[in-house]
């Protein structure tokens, strides 16, 4: 199956299963909607356009950040284990949120948010600055850095958690566990906008990054600049990711999950993983959130949770047909 065959397929079936998921987002719930209902009851209208349809927009967008971030991460460093996580993004932002909360930034609107992402964007710069060497960036010590500015964040969220007290501390366990619980249109916004450059960026360098899938090497010979690319790659990678875990909280496995499952499925070229990826990665998170706010209603599962729940069987199951 030729590249393009491949992802007008995929695209066609995962374009009608993110349409199914979403669909089943906005009317299903702890309350239960019909067109009826919406049409006569202005409780169902506010429930449908001021609750469910921020939030499963936000959980698309999320799930394509996530997922179109760790295709990147999976093809820059040829690592099928690089991820947001695992290269410390998603671990810094949740250290910013909570020394935010502990110091009591978190009391302020925007405040934990607002420290999510600078803890991303500052991971992001301390990655990089150990992962140099001799100007280029290597990508096992990008991987190694990430390892151990995780031990050193978690021990971080660890020390701000025990000084954290009361109500606080729900909020911030909560987040941290993954929550789309008070979606707002400004996180939409915000959040869009970083999917949307994301995106882009990566079409726009789509080419130069299949090339470096099969080697820095061969790609210098092609008239690759091997650097730049891997630079821009992963910061952009980076940024969007900051982005969507400051809105939603640690999120894991779909970075990691979903371009292996579209490899498996589909095809290893990155042109064809990248877009794929990022609707796949809007179903499970659309899907998973549904399951979060329905399985123990009117109470709520953290997300987070739940990715990882359905993560690491699958991740293995991967592993297993993959060997």
């Amino acid at each position: 199956m030729s590249s393009r065959g491949a992802l007008t397929r995929g695209l066609l079936v995962l374009a009608v299963l993110l349409l199914l998921s979403a669909a089943a987002g906005l009317w299903i719930g702890a309350v239960d909607l019909s067109f009826e209902d919406v049409s006569s009851r202005e409780t169902a209208r506010v429930i449908l356009l001021q609750l469910r349809l921020p939030r499963v927009l936000l959980a698309g967008l999320i799930g394509i950040v996530l997922a179109s971030a760790g295709a990147t991460f999976q093809t820059l460093l040829r690592n099928p284990l690089a991820d947001p996580f695992i290269l410390g993004v998603s671990g810094g932002a949740a250290c910013g949120a909570a020394v935010a909360t502990a110091v009591g930034i978190g009391a302020f609107p925007g405040g934990v948010e607002i420290a999510a992402f600078a803890g991303a964007l500052l991971a992001t710069v301390l990655v990089v600055a150990i992962a140099q060497r001799h100007g280029s960036i290597d990508s096992m010590r990008l991987i190694l850095a990430g390892l151990v500015l995780n031990a050193f964040f978690s021990a971080t969220i660890l020390l701000s958690l025990s000084m954290i007290r009361g109500s606080d501390l729900t909020r911030a366990v909560h987040w941290m566990m993954g929550s789309l619980s008070g979606t707002t249109w400004s996180d939409v916004a915000v959040v869009g906008v970083a999917a949307l450059v994301s995106m882009l960026v990566f079409l726009l360098i789509a080419g130069d990054l299949r090339m470096l899938s099969f080697g820095e090497e061969d790609a210098r010979s092609r008239g690759v600049a091997t650097e730049r690319i891997k630079l821009i790659g992963f910061l952009t990678a980076s940024l969007a990711v900051g982005a969507a875990v400051s809105a939603s909280g640690i999120i894991g496995f779909v970075g990691l999950i979903v371009p292996h499952a579209v490899r498996l499925i589909w095809k290893r070229d990155y042109r064809v993983i990248l877009p794929l990826s990022a609707l796949a990665g809007a179903c499970l998170v659309i899907l998973a959130d549904l399951a979060a706010r329905t399985i123990n209603a009117p109470a709520e599962l953290p997300i987070g949770a739940l990715t990882a729940l359905l993560g690491v069987p699958f991740f293995l199951l991967l592993l297993r047909r993959s060997s």
